[in-house]
């Protein structure tokens, strides 16, 4: 089977498509905070997984096992957690560097929001902002961007493994094969 043909890949490409939306809409047309962008991007991952298992489900008979329905969710995460990393890298280094002090930015007032939500002290949280700024600005290198391949990853795998519980579809037992009765190919 022709690599590109496979549902991981094709849901793949668009989930880094979607991904590469979503980035450009929140940094450019309308900025939206990092945990709602997160909620965003998490809701998407998992209709594109559920589309993804679906069609494979469709393409093996209507059959789909735990680990087929993992195997294809994670690949098609995988693939557009690369497209949509490379693509930030890109837009960073080549583009547009000055995004890298508006990203600094919303991490910085994002964990500020945190930290007056949860009622730390001025002095401790001006220490606190003070590294998050610094580690903020760090993060966008394109070795860090991909090192965060590997860790997002890590929730790629987790939402796959949830979301496979419910896309799976074992093949029913009662169900009589009319090949196994006759021997012979119908």
């Amino acid at each position: 089977m022709d690599l590109l043909q496979t549902n991981w890949a094709k849901y793949g490409i668009y989930y880094g498509i979607l991904s590469i939306l979503i980035q450009l809409i929140s940094f450019y047309v309308m900025p939206i905070n990092i945990w709602l962008q997160m909620l965003l991007g998490i809701i998407i991952m998992c209709i594109i997984f559920y589309i993804a298992g679906k069609a494979e489900r469709g393409d093996r008979g209507g059959v789909l096992t735990y680990g087929e329905a993992l195997k294809t969710t994670f690949l098609t995460g995988f693939v557009g957690l690369v497209i949509g990393t490379l693509f930030l890298i890109i837009l960073i280094q080549l583009v547009d560097p000055s995004l890298v002090e508006k990203l600094t930015q919303m991490s910085v007032d994002a964990a500020r929001s945190m930290m007056e939500s949860f009622g730390m002290p001025e002095d401790q949280m001006a220490e606190a902002l003070e590294k998050a700024e610094e580690d903020a600005a760090n993060s966008f290198t394109p070795l860090r961007q991909l090192i965060n391949i590997f860790t997002g990853s890590i929730m790629v795998l987790i939402v796959s493994a949830i979301m496979s519980i419910f896309l799976k579809k074992e093949a029913d037992p009662n169900k009589v094969n009319l090949n196994d009765i006759s021997g012979t190919d119908v």
